[in-house]
């Protein structure tokens, strides 16, 4: 499991385990938030079947305080099992994609341009700290809740929690089946920024040409049709992924009717009764709430992965092999046997042997 998240996100071994350490606390903020929700629910009751009395009071009084309590716990903790967890492994996977491209054969930057391999560097860095923080355990966390939560009230009545959790695989399939096309217009941004970036790194360094030929103008006109296109493709990205988390929202909304819809009928035929039909209200009203967030969550997911496999592409390039160790015995330079090519197929140098004589002062 700690490979497969590895690979998945472009994580080291620690921020692997850092992302499940934040999911269970995602997952137990979660539950906290639920905790009042059932506080409600027996005051409610109480009040209904006569009133609160002083000893009841103490105890709902008691009930507010440890809830409190609890919310606070679990929020430090997930806190701190996201937010500062990410940003030492920002570190870690920065440092690390730099020892890489130290190593990697200068054959790799022959395919690439300066401002793509900054934007993996910086763009791609930032991103996936933002998922890391904001989105993947969040996810994680709601659906690993609403599961539970799901189960617990299937135990009270089977019904009524069909009516409740029905809408739930429906708004994640949408949002789920629709990855392919939020991937593309993801990918097609990702692309725009790369060549806008490019741009203005041909600009900066090639600013003396430009006005010198009097081309100025007309370069920046070009560079200026490139930042309307990014802005462009950003709106579309954004159309294209809200169009589908919408719909999925809207989808959720429509587990509130049926709870309302399938208790009323119940209720009327007298197989369950006015505080279990409640509790389910409560619920209900309660459950959707972060599945809401965790659509959204999920669509940014998703459109990491553009993200994810630029960084993979540098982290799976075969390092340079050879000793790291300098044992010098003289300063002459010895070519035995040596081979080179940029690419496979291309070769430059074939068996090549010759002895570059130290220099004597």
């Amino acid at each position: 499991m700690i490979q497969t998240l590895q690979r998945r996100f472009a994580l080291s071994r620690q921020g692997a385990v850092d992302l499940i350490k934040g999911c269970i606390a995602c997952v137990l903020q979660d539950i906290s938030f639920m905790l009042p929700v059932g506080l409600l629910y027996n005051f409610i009751i109480d009040t209904m079947k006569g009133g609160v009395n002083g000893s009841r009071i103490a105890f709902y009084a008691a009930g507010v305080s440890g809830c409190l309590c609890l919310i606070f716990i679990a929020t430090w903790f997930q806190y701190n099992a996201t937010y500062l967890a990410t940003y030492v492994e920002s570190g870690v996977r920065r440092i690390s994609l730099a020892e890489q491209l130290r190593r990697i054969p200068l054959s790799f930057f022959g395919k690439k341009d300066l401002a793509d391999l900054t934007n993996s560097i910086m763009g791609d860095c930032a991103t996936l700290e933002q998922a890391f923080s904001h989105y993947v355990p969040a996810l994680a966390g709601s659906l690993i809740s609403t599961t539970l939560i799901a189960i617990c009230l299937f135990a009270y009545d089977w019904r009524m929690a069909l009516a409740a959790v029905w809408v739930l695989p429906i708004a994640f399939a949408i949002t789920f089946f629709s990855s392919r096309i939020q991937g593309y217009f993801n990918r097609k941004s990702v692309a725009a920024n790369v060549e806008l970036e490019i741009g203005v790194q041909e600009c900066i360094e090639s600013i003396q040409d430009l006005k010198a030929n009097n081309a100025e103008k007309s370069y920046l006109t070009g560079l200026d049709k490139k930042i309307d296109y990014v802005e462009k493709r950003n709106i579309i990205t954004e159309l294209g992924t809200a169009l589908f988390v919408v719909s999925s929202t809207l989808i959720l909304k429509f587990g509130i009717a049926t709870v309302a819809l399938v208790g009323s009928t119940l209720l009327a035929r007298g197989e369950i009764d006015i505080p279990l039909f409640f509790l389910f209200l409560l619920a209900a009203s309660r459950l959707y709430v972060p599945l809401e967030g965790a659509l959204q969550n999920l669509a940014a997911v998703i459109s990491t992965k553009t993200n994810i496999n630029r960084m993979n592409e540098i982290l799976d390039q075969p390092i340079q092999s050879g000793s790291s160790r300098v044992t010098n015995n003289g300063y002459d330079i010895v070519f035995d046997h040596v081979g080179f090519a940029y690419n496979t197929g291309e070769t430059v140098l074939k068996d090549v042997s010759f002895t570059a004589k130290q220099v004597s002062e």
